[in-house]
């Protein structure tokens, strides 16, 4: 302990630092693809754009992405319905 071994963090190390978070917030299971889907949806709350969402998760198909942020396109409402672009 305290010594440094290596030039970097292995995913193995980051996540026994996060399993030892989740042991002292009593999260008793804590799957690694449930932080995955999280950090979509925080990313997605705060206005990322859902391609580059996508790329971040690495997703081929952006259906992947919108399954993990349990949204879909309302084509009733669109998002250009409102650019007040309208025929006069």
């Amino acid at each position: 302990m305290g010594k440094i071994w290596g030039d970097r963090i292995t995913p193995k190390a980051i996540w026994h630092v996060v399993k030892a978070a989740a042991t002292r917030a009593s999260i008793n299971n804590l799957p690694p693809h449930d932080l995955r889907r999280t950090c979509a949806r925080l990313c997605h709350l705060a206005g990322g754009e859902l391609d580059q969402i996508q790329f971040l998760l690495g997703h081929a198909s952006v259906e992947t992405t919108e399954r993990y942020l349990d949204c879909k396109q309302n084509l009733n409402h669109a998002v250009n319905d409102n650019l007040g672009l309208e025929d006069t």
